[in-house]
């Protein structure tokens, strides 16, 4: 049967085919101006998700910062003067983004354990490894022992810290964002009216509009601090992660291909 209308299509009438082919490339071409692809976090997303509505809930109760990751591995230990300060200039070069809201490193985790003083004065006045006058051998000791510390701040074998990046939050973003699950309850529960759709179609423009901006935005930041990250690649092994890198690379590699 398939084979039957292939032949009469294809072999019998190759002009006609081909013109039809031909238009719908043409057609394709001229809708592919429509096409967006989308880097934010809030893409890699299912909307009407329920565990995606509650961590929403939670979020706007107690507040949430997007962030990135990084892994950090020294040629020498965390317990050496030369990585301590090397720590320090990353973090510092990183701080001084303007996208970025706070850094928090293994070198800024309060040690209790560390000084000989009595437990209200360590507790008023922490120390951190970063401190000049600090046993780094037995801050690091403290570090690496600590069941609150050990695989959170750093690895088990303590040669791995991560590096956590709080980023700026897009007050206009979660705005959008806000607006958007509104129509999309109301849209579920009771409907839009004629005068709502009309209203949501031009809100998905605008909104669709911003968020173009904001992916520019995010793969700019991405490049930004792989920038840094590279220019302190002689000293430790650093690796990037977290959703607003894995999503700009989503998007990149999808224009590569295109």
């Amino acid at each position: 049967m398939f084979s039957y209308i292939y032949r009469k299509l294809v072999i019998d009438f190759p002009k006609i085919t081909l013109f039809f082919l031909s238009i719908l490339i043409i057609f394709s071409l001229y809708q592919s101006k429509n096409f967006n692809l989308d880097a934010s976090s809030d893409a890699l997303l299912l909307e009407g998700d329920p565990d995606l509505k509650y961590l929403r809930e939670v979020n706007e109760t107690y507040g949430s910062k997007d962030f990135l990751v990084l892994t950090y591995t020294p040629v020498s230990g965390f317990d050496e003067k030369e990585t301590i300060l090397n720590l320090q200039l990353l973090k510092s070069k990183i701080e001084k983004l303007t996208w970025v809201d706070s850094v928090i490193t293994v070198i800024d985790v309060p040690l209790l354990k560390s000084t000989d003083e009595g437990l209200m004065d360590r507790l008023k006045n922490y120390k951190t490894l970063a401190y000049p006058e600090i046993d780094r051998k037995r801050g690091f000791d403290e570090i690496i022992n600590s069941p609150i510390y050990k695989n959170y701040v750093i690895s088990e074998d303590g040669k791995t810290s991560g590096i956590v990046v709080y980023l700026k939050k897009d007050e206009r973003l979660a705005e959008y964002i806000k607006i958007k699950d509104n129509y999309f309850i109301q849209s579920n529960d009771v409907g839009l009216s004629k005068e709502e759709k009309n209203s949501y179609k031009k809100f998905i423009k605008e909104y669709e509009e911003y968020k173009n901006l904001y992916n520019t935005r995010n793969h700019q930041n991405i490049v930004e601090i792989r920038d840094i990250i590279s220019k302190y690649g002689e000293n430790a092994k650093i690796h990037l992660g977290g959703i607003p890198m894995i999503a700009d690379d989503m998007m990149t590699e999808q224009i590569q291909r295109c």
